[in-house]
């Protein structure tokens, strides 16, 4: 019986869950090895290529079933093990030696076993490959483990200088290999096996590119916070709070997005530009052998500022979209900044047939200017080019009837639609067949003041399920806290939530509960 066969048989048979009221809703799309047969969750924006698109129907009401890591922040999505029976996610810890990497059971929500790893883990989503393997990015390494956690091997990354140079996440290859990027702006593909290095490329020596303005700009931002904020921060990363905070708002490395694959294996990078006020789109591409592929460079598209964002490619590498303009003001006067989502049709720039003649930069195709100033989350895209992105300001100046979720395409606008209530839509979204998945808050401010940002006093969150194509709020459930990471669909159609709680830690009222929450698809859709 394949892997793909068995978990449809295990789909189709009673769970706990359904014991409990609730149903399966089987969620097991065909997946190309390496990854695992049936998986729905592959990895940081779901699959290789960061479209944030799950070819799945999935329910239209949930019911919460447990809540795991309570005072642990989690940035990334969870994955799963090739069963689905298995969650990995990555989280913050206060302690210095505390778990960071842990294996949850899916129906329970129990540990089945964690380790402690450098807080840079959150970062990193985990991915699998088929037989179960392990692989993320901690400190200036990518790291493998087996199925019950033990070592498999281990590849540190240095700059040029000889020190540490972190990977940013990392995706699987269709050739099989791991591909990432460092803060530094190399690209690495990695055998999976062993981690040997089969090549790399400098992108900033390859196009003379520099990094973006520092968000540190030497400024401690985090002393300058109200004390309640400070405490926060140091309830969920410890006494060197500040860098795991400085590392989630982005330290002005060159790069520090998860890159993303295409489906025929070509890699696509947003980074520094030709200033310190500019950013660029790059596309490197992959060639040769299997045993031996080379990376070469291919065009670029400049961008304004850096970008908070990963590249998002359709399925199908028609098109691949980017949103720009994350710079220090994003977070210091967030109302100041222009940004814009961008879209490039892959097969013209290729051509050189897009609207820049030069062939080493890509024209954009077709974009959308963001009302609210730079996106903290990145854009979905679908194989037929349509863009689905959400507004949000830290400024929180927005009307409520300004529009939250967006979709548009090569046509211009598909819809736009503002959240009753005048609620903001608060996390990446996630896309599947007849939904948009994710979390939504209400912002009540406080007097309390940092430079144009005003700090709420509390918030009032909830899980959202929206219909896909209007736009229409169908269904929530309340949340302790918002999420930052994208809300993902498991193989029986079950939802996990992890949170952040940027919002609830940026409260001066409100303490964040953090952690990952299981809701269980309800009998009824």
């Amino acid at each position: 019986m394949s892997r793909f066969s068995a978990l449809l048989l295990l789909c189709a048979c009673s769970t706990p869950d359904e014991d409990a009221g609730f149903t399966v809703m089987p969620c097991v799309p065909g997946q190309d090895a390496p990854y695992a047969d049936g998986t729905p969750y592959l990895g940081v924006h779901a699959e290789p290529g960061n479209s944030d698109v799950i070819p799945c129907q999935t329910a239209a009401s949930f019911g919460e079933a447990w809540h795991a890591l309570p005072g642990q922040g989690v940035t990334q999505p969870n994955t799963f093990s090739p069963d689905g029976q298995t969650l990995y996610v990555t989280s913050s810890s206060p302690e210095p030696d505390g778990c960071r990497l842990h294996a949850l059971d899916a129906q329970t929500g129990e540990t089945q076993w964690c380790q402690s790893h450098p807080d840079s883990i959150t970062q990193s989503a985990v991915e699998v490959d088929q037989d179960g393997a392990l692989y993320f990015t901690a400190a200036g390494a990518v790291v493998s483990l087996e199925p019950d956690g033990s070592a498999r091997w281990t590849v540190d990354f240095a700059a040029a200088d000889g020190s540490s140079d972190p990977p940013w996440g990392l995706h699987f290859t269709p050739d099989g290999h791991i591909a990432t990027v460092t803060s530094s702006g190399v690209v690495a593909l990695l055998r999976r096996e062993d981690g040997a290095i089969l090549d790399t490329l400098d992108i900033p020596q390859t196009w003379g590119f520099v990094a973006p303005v520092s968000m540190e700009s030497g400024l401690d931002v985090t002393a300058l916070l109200p004390e309640a904020v400070q405490d926060d921060i140091t309830a969920i990363w410890g006494d060197d709070g500040g860098t795991g905070f400085g590392a989630f708002l982005g330290a002005g490395s060159f790069c520090d997005n998860t890159l993303g694959v295409s489906d025929r294996g070509w890699l696509y990078v947003i980074g520094g530009g030709l200033d310190e006020e500019s950013g660029a789109l790059v596309q490197i591409q992959v060639t040769g052998s299997a045993a031996a592929p080379p990376l070469s460079p291919g065009w670029y598209t400049p961008a304004r500022a850096g970008s908070a964002t990963s590249p998002s490619i359709s399925p199908g590498d028609r098109h691949v979209v980017i949103s720009d303009g994350s710079s220090v003001q994003t977070f210091l006067n967030p109302g100041s900044v222009a940004a814009t989502v961008k879209v490039m049709d892959i097969d013209a720039c290729d051509q050189n047939t897009d609207a820049d003649p030069d062939p080493a930069i890509c024209g954009v195709a077709y974009s959308e200017a963001l009302q609210r100033g730079a996106m903290p989350g990145s854009p979905a895209i679908d194989a037929e080019g349509v863009v689905t992105f959400y507004e949000f300001g830290l400024d929180f100046s927005a009307d409520p009837t300004d529009r939250d979720l967006v979709a548009f395409g090569p046509d211009g606008i598909v819809w736009e639609a503002a959240l009753p209530e005048g609620r903001d839509w608060t996390s990446v979204v996630t896309v599947t067949d007849d939904h948009l998945i994710g979390t939504m808050s209400t912002v009540v401010l406080s007097e309390e003041q940092f430079f144009s940002l005003y700090f709420p006093t509390h918030t009032e969150d909830a899980l959202a399920v929206v219909d896909r194509w209007s736009g229409e709020l169908l269904w929530e459930t309340p949340l302790p806290d918002d999420s930052a990471a994208t809300v993902t669909v498991g193989p029986d159609g079950a939802l996990y939530v992890g949170a952040l709680g940027l919002l609830s830690m940026l409260s001066i009222d409100e303490r964040p509960t953090l952690g990952i929450r299981r809701f269980s698809p309800l009998a009824e859709r």
